[in-house]
């Protein structure tokens, strides 16, 4: 007698793990795509329309691919350092988050389960402080007697200030 070894997920496990792929795929791998296509690609001037990489012509299959954008980073000196400094500050950048970020991951993993979202909440406070300085900046630009609507009473656009639902 032969068993079959299938392993089959439930339909809502399908959601959980094809939706963060259909998003990494629509805002990641999609743009990412485009922007390869575009540097592979021979134009005469550097806006769109963009030649295609590959035509098919009697009866075979034509693949045109422009390495020279890539060849010029190592041929001109400005492209070169430019490109070293990006990578530079990206190792820097991502080792300073693997210094940082492991020691505060680790007692967090390893405490309470009580206490790990309060520990999680401390983490990302600082970044809900900006965030929040940011939104009494907009409001005090957008106010009824805030630097937009005196702006515009003083150019003579309005002659009054422009009421806003937020303050009632």
């Amino acid at each position: 007698m032969k068993r079959s070894l299938t392993f089959r997920l439930p339909k809502g496990k399908y959601w959980t793990i094809g939706l963060p792929y259909f998003w990494l795929l629509l805002f990641f791998a999609l743009p990412f795509a485009i922007v390869l296509k575009i540097s592979l690609s021979t134009a005469a001037i550097s806006i769109p329309p963009y030649e295609s990489l590959a035509s098919y012509a009697d009866e075979s299959l034509q693949i045109m691919l422009n390495l020279g954008n890539y060849l010029l980073i190592f041929e001109d000196s400005l492209y070169f350092h430019a490109y070293m400094g990006s990578l530079k500050m990206a190792f820097i950048t991502t080792l300073g988050c693997l210094l940082i970020g492991y020691p505060m991951a680790y007692p967090i993993a390893r405490a309470l389960k009580k206490n790990q979202g309060l520990l999680i909440l401390l983490v990302m406070l600082p970044s809900w402080t900006s965030f929040l300085i940011r939104v009494y900046a907009w409001m005090g630009l957008l106010s009824n007697n805030g630097v937009i609507n005196n702006f515009l009473i003083w150019l003579g656009v309005i002659s009054e200030p422009i009421q806003t639902d937020a303050q009632h």
